[in-house]
C-alpha cells in the first residue's frame, strides 16, 4: 500500500470515530440528559433545567473539536520529512560488475566506508561504469594468493569486500607490509607497467574483487587522465606509509651454522653485583669488558661485530661459527685480553677494577628465533662456573681466569704457536649440578703460576 492510501485510510477511521475518547458523542449525550433529569428532579426548579441544557449543547461542541484535532493528526502522517532521517548514511551502491542482471545494484557496505579515501571511492560513477566495462568478477576464498611477489605483474585488482595481507617474504620469517580492504587498488606496479611484483598479497578471508588485465587498465588511465592523477595519489600515499608500517630493519644476517660445531666463548665478571658496586659503575665495567673484547678479537684479524653475541648481564656469550678456527679465537686473542685487561685494571678504582673469567668450548650449537641452544653452551657456562676456578682466581687475585675444555687444550692449545704456552696450563675439575668433568685453566696476572688441582 501506498503512502498516500496509507495516509487515507487513517483519516477515514479518525473522521468514522468522530473523536474517540472520554469525549466521544455516544458518552456526552446520555451523561447529559441523565444530569438534566437528576438536576430537575432534585431541585425542581427551571433554572436546573436550564443549566441541563446548556450542558448538553456545550459537550458535542467539545466533541467536534476533538474530532477535528484527531482528523488532523492522522493527516500529518503523510506528511514526508524535510530532512534526512536520523542516524549513519545508507551505503552508497555500487554498480554490478559484468555479468550481473542489467540495472542491478550492489550494496557494498565496506566501500562506502571508506569514502573517498580509497581508489574505488575517488573514482566516478562514469569512471566506475567504464572500468566494471572492462573487468572480470572474482571471488578469493581464505588464504589464496591474489599476486606473488617476483611474480609478473599482469593484472590490477580492486577489491570490492573483504581484508587482503600484504607482506613479503624474509627467509622463514613473513614480513607484514599492510592490510589492504574494500575499495582499494592491488597491484599498481602493473599499472605503472613494472614488470614483476614487489609483494605477496593473501586473501585474509572471503575477498570479492574485480580482475583488469594490466593492458585495459592501461588504456582506461589514458581516457581517464584524472584517474591517473587518483592512482598517483595512492602510490605516494603507500610510499609514504610503509616505512611507519614496516618492522624495523632485519640485521645482518649471520653465515648459517645451526647445528654446527662452533666455538663457544663465554664470559663472567667476577663480584660484579658486589655491593661495592653502584650501578654506574657495573655500567663502567662492563662497558670496559665488551671494548676489551673488541680490541682483542680485532687482534686476531676478528670483528666481534661478525659473530653471535648475548648479553648475560655480568657477563657475555659469543659464538664463532665454524668457517673461523678457534685457533684465532685463542691466539692471539688472548694473550692481547691479558694484556689490555692488566693495564686497564692498573688504572682503575677499586669499584671499577674488572677479574675475568673466560671459558672456551667447541661443539654444536642450534640456532633459533629467540636465541641459540645446546648442549655444549651448557658447558661452557659450567666451566666458568666452576667453584675450582672460583677458588683459584680468589686465592691468586689474578685480573684473567681463562679455561678451556680438555678437546680445545689438545687440539688447539698443545699444538698453537705464537703467544700460547701449553706449560701456563693446569688440570682442574669442574663439579657443578650433574656435570663432572676435567678442564685446563690458566691464570693471568695476580700468582699466575698454578699447581694442578
Amino acid at each position: 500500500m501506498s503512502t498516500d492510501r496509507f495516509g487515507a485510510l487513517r483519516r477515514r477511521r479518525a473522521a468514522s470515530r468522530g473523536g474517540g475518547g472520554l469525549l466521544s458523542a455516544k458518552v456526552t449525550t446520555p451523561a447529559t440528559l441523565l444530569a438534566v433529569v437528576l438536576g430537575y428532579g432534585l431541585d425542581g426548579s427551571p433554572g436546573a433545567a436550564i443549566m441541563g441544557v446548556l450542558t448538553f449543547l456545550t459537550f458535542p461542541v467539545v466533541s467536534v473539536t476533538n474530532a477535528f484535532v484527531q482528523y488532523m493528526r492522522a493527516g500529518a502522517l503523510q506528511v514526508p520529512p524535510t530532512g534526512p532521517p536520523p542516524g549513519p548514511a545508507p551505503p552508497a551502491p555500487v554498480a554490478a560488475p559484468a555479468g550481473s542482471p542489467a540495472g542491478e545494484l550492489v550494496e557494498r557496505p565496506e566501500a562506502a566506508a571508506h569514502g573517498g579515501t580509497t581508489f574505488w571511492g575517488e573514482l566516478t560513477p562514469a569512471e566506475r561504469h567504464t572500468l566494471l566495462s572492462l573487468a572480470r568478477r572474482h571471488v578469493f576464498r581464505k588464504e589464496d594468493v591474489l599476486c606473488c611477489e617476483g611474480g609478473p605483474a599482469t593484472e590490477v585488482i580492486v577489491i570490492l569486500s573483504g581484508w587482503t595481507r600484504v607482506w613479503v617474504d624474509e627467509g622463514a620469517d613473513q614480513r607484514i607490509l599492510a592490510f589492504r580492504g574494500a575499495g582499494e587498488l592491488i597491484g599498481e606496479r602493473a599499472a605503472l607497467m613494472v614488470k614483476d611484483r614487489s609483494a605477496t598479497v593473501t586473501a585474509e578471508g572471503d575477498v570479492e574483487a574485480l580482475r583488469v588485465g594490466a593492458r585495459d587498465f592501461g588504456i582506461f588511465l589514458d581516457a581517464h587522465p584524472r584517474v591517473r592523477a587518483v592512482l598517483e595519489r595512492q602510490v605516494y600515499r603507500r610510499q609514504v606509509e610503509r616505512p611507519e608500517r614496516a618492522e624495523p630493519p632485519a640485521p645482518r644476517a649471520l653465515p648459517d651454522w645451526s647445528g654446527g660445531n662452533c666455538t663457544i666463548l663465554i664470559t663472567d665478571i667476577t663480584g660484579f653485583s658486589s655491593p661495592a658496586r653502584t650501578d654506574a659503575d657495573r655500567r663502567h665495567v662492563l662497558d670496559a669488558m665488551y671494548r676489551l673484547l673488541e680490541e682483542s678479537f680485532t687482534a686476531s684479524g676478528l670483528r666481534l661485530s661478525d659473530f653471535y653475541q648475548e648479553d648475560r648481564g655480568d657477563g657475555a656469550l659469543i659464538v664463532v661459527p665454524p668457517t673461523t678456527p678457534t685457533e684465532a679465537v685463542v691466539d692471539p686473542m688472548l694473550a692481547r685480553l691479558a694484556v689490555e685487561l692488566r693495564r686497564y685494571n692498573r688504572r682503575a678504582a677499586d669499584a671499577a677494577r674488572m677479574q675475568l673469567r673466560a671459558a672456551l668450548h667447541v661443539g654444536p650449537v642450534q640456532r633459533g628465533p629467540k636465541g641459540v641452544s645446546g648442549i655444549s653452551i651448557i658447558t661452557a657456562r659450567r666451566m666458568v662456573d666452576a667453584p675450582a676456578v672460583k677458588r683459584r682466581v680468589a686465592d691468586t687475585g689474578a685480573d684473567l681466569a681463562f679455561v678451556t675444555s680438555d678437546f680445545v687444550f689438545d687440539t688447539v692449545i698443545t699444538s698453537a704457536p705464537g703467544f700460547v704456552d701449553p706449560g701456563r696450563y693446569a688440570r682442574v675439575r669442574v663439579r657443578l649440578k650433574e656435570t663432572s668433568l676435567s678442564a685446563w685453566l690458566t691464570l693471568e696476572g695476580g700468582e699466575s703460576r698454578l699447581r694442578a688441582v
